[in-house]
């Protein structure tokens, strides 16, 4: 008996460690929702963001931008995460996607903790 349970122990703590380490790798933003000032104002249900991983050097290369709603077509869409000093990084919304690349050097996934969405009409 003492075997079995030495094994669903040991099982449980290699499968604890796999996925602790997973968790580290993960890049997918989820879904962002608007503030309290509105700065989604054309899209009401909030946007997802995902984030751009390149593997080849284990650095975020910027960030996509999904579910935007038909209604910010035309409107600007602004990002900013906490690696970022100064302006925002935009681009023009011309449909539901929108794609936007950080400038090099290019920040790790372990040092990004928030990401900023803004759309301006």
């Amino acid at each position: 008996m003492k075997k079995v349970i030495t094994a669903l122990v040991g099982g449980s703590v290699v499968a604890t460690l796999a996925f602790a380490s997973a968790s580290v790798l993960a890049v997918d933003g989820g879904t962002i929702q608007a503030g309290q000032d509105n700065s989604l104002y054309c899209d009401t249900d909030g946007v997802k963001v995902n984030w751009g991983y390149e593997s080849t050097d284990q650095t975020v290369r910027g960030v996509r931008i999904t579910g935007i709603d038909a209604a910010c077509v035309g409107a600007d869409i602004f990002v900013k995460t906490n690696e970022m000093s100064g302006d925002a990084i935009s681009t023009e919304i011309t449909g539901d996607v929108a794609r936007i690349s950080f400038p090099a050097p290019y920040p790790t996934p372990e040092s990004l903790e928030s990401v900023q969405v803004t759309i301006e009409g």
